[in-house]
């Protein structure tokens, strides 16, 4: 019988056992490797008080071919989180202001969100023919609203003040450090899944997993195979050797056990591939593969939540967003924090968002300086509208600096178009010298239009469990299908 080693215990790694299994795949030939003490991946759920929050994946990104809403849907655990708007600046209810307390009023406001969104609609039509970066884009078409006078509400200082905001806003959509490394183009592959763009778990991203472990069919004499008891957490895969002629299948070698397989799923995050691919296999990848983990864009994304003893803000308050000063910026981090709004089933806590190399700078900071920094910003732009209160504890992902995931999700950057690369180059398996598949890969970043989401995780999940089915039908592997 074939075996398969699965690197990885994400919404991808998860996905594709569970469907092989669907299939017929023998789950005791099946050895999932997940480096982390955790399953979950870019998941994380973490329960707060008598609620949670997601120190990882958020959103179920509408539900039109959406692999995941279908899921939730099932089980009961849709729920429309009307924080969306508020955490993006878009709702009514959500103040935008200077860090030295200065307001931009509703009038200003509504003036550049008008105007903006005329450049986002245009740009879906104009950007196919544009060989420049996203925010080369935005930048001019931006320019020339205000080289027409389009703004009369606010001066020029002001209105590239709040396009530096949306800059930030859009770089933590793609993931990008700088909308200026994110391709124009390239942006047009993203398909957007038509539907409700505010829909949460109701008890959090994490029971995907428990729907997908529960989806594992029964055997002939009814006992019910378990997923769970394949997996190896705290299995971090220090080498792959995946061409070993004359001998055949891959080793896999952990710090306390080499495995042994005939095909390796591999669903760690492009993050890891980006920073020890050429460590972590032998013989090293194909050059097409190699280029691929190159160009592709991969970026950091964290969320910070300030908890505080009581609700200082009233319910009718969203939050508010942070606009920089060019003359007054510091150069640190806290710079590029986006604003603080409320977060839904947790009336103590606000979150913001900080992305690229902020991001990573952010996390080499104490605890104690992000709390206090970002309070200092809050109270200023706050200023006296309430009785301000200083939060009490700081809770914060740190995606890049774990070696697990080396960053949040996967972007098209310019450097992609220039190489011709794309996703399913990531996605092709790697073929022996003996002409057999020893290498599958799937997770977010190896899908061509939906890279960065979990319903992209989970589709090539699968994806790539119908792949490696179909390979075993073909060849000589004598797996019980």
């Amino acid at each position: 019988m074939a075996k398969l080693i699965i690197i990885g215990a994400g919404a991808s790694g998860l996905s594709a056992a569970s469907r092989l299994v669907e299939k017929g795949f023998d789950p005791a030939k099946i050895t999932i490797l997940e480096a982390e003490n955790r399953i979950g991946g870019r998941i994380l759920t973490v329960p707060h008080g008598s609620s949670l929050i997601e120190l990882g994946a958020q959103w179920v990104h509408g539900h039109e071919g959406n692999v995941v809403h279908p899921l939730a849907a099932a089980a009961g655990e849709i729920r429309t989180d009307i924080h969306t708007l508020e955490s993006t600046g878009y709702a009514d209810d959500v103040e935008m202001a200077y860090r030295d307390g200065r307001k931009i009023t509703p009038v200003q406001l509504n003036e550049f969100k008008k105007i903006l969104q005329s450049i986002y609609d245009d740009s879906k039509k104009e950007l196919a023919q544009w060989d420049k970066s996203l925010g080369e884009y935005f930048e001019s078409k931006f320019g020339e609203h205000l080289n027409r006078g389009s703004f009369t509400t606010m001066n020029r200082s002001t209105a590239l003040d709040l396009l530096d905001w949306a800059h930030r806003s859009q770089n933590i959509e793609d993931g990008s450090d700088n909308w200026n490394d994110t391709s124009g183009v390239g942006s047009l592959e993203y398909h957007e899944c038509e539907g409700d763009y505010t829909t949460v778990w109701k008890r959090g991203y994490s029971v995907l997993f428990d729907i997908l472990m529960k989806n594992v069919p029964k055997t002939s004499n009814g006992l019910k195979l378990s997923l769970s008891d394949r997996i190896q957490l705290n299995s971090p895969v220090n080498l792959i050797r995946w061409n070993s002629a004359p001998s055949s299948g891959v080793q896999v070698v952990c710090s306390d056990k080499t495995y042994y397989a005939d095909m390796v799923l591999i669903t760690c995050s492009l993050g890891v591939l980006k920073d020890r691919a050429d460590k972590l296999f032998t013989p090293l990848l194909p050059e097409k593969k190699r280029r691929a983990i190159e160009a592709l864009g991969f970026g950091t994304v964290n969320k910070i939540f300030l908890e505080f003893r009581k609700p200082w803000w009233t319910s009718e308050w969203g939050g508010v967003n942070f606009i920089t000063d060019p003359s007054k910026a510091t150069g640190e981090w806290e710079d590029r924090v986006l604003g603080f709004s409320t977060v839904r089933g947790q009336p103590n806590l606000l979150i913001s968002w900080v992305t690229g190399s902020a991001a990573r700078q952010f996390e080499t900071r104490s605890e104690d300086e992000v709390l206090m920094k970002c309070s200092t910003m809050l109270r200023t732009a706050v200023g006296t509208d309430f009785a301000y209160e200083e939060p009490t504890r700081v809770i914060r992902s740190l995606w890049q600096s774990n070696p697990h995931f080396c960053g949040s999700y996967s972007f098209r950057s310019k450097k992609s178009i220039e190489l011709d690369v794309c996703p399913s180059d990531l996605a092709e398996p790697v073929i022996d010298s003996n002409g057999s598949a020893r290498l599958f890969f799937a997770g977010e970043a190896t899908h061509d239009h939906r890279y960065s989401t979990v319903h992209a995780a989970v589709e090539t999940g699968w994806r790539e469990a119908d792949r490696i089915v179909e390979h075993v039908k073909e060849t000589n592997f004598t797996a019980k299908l």
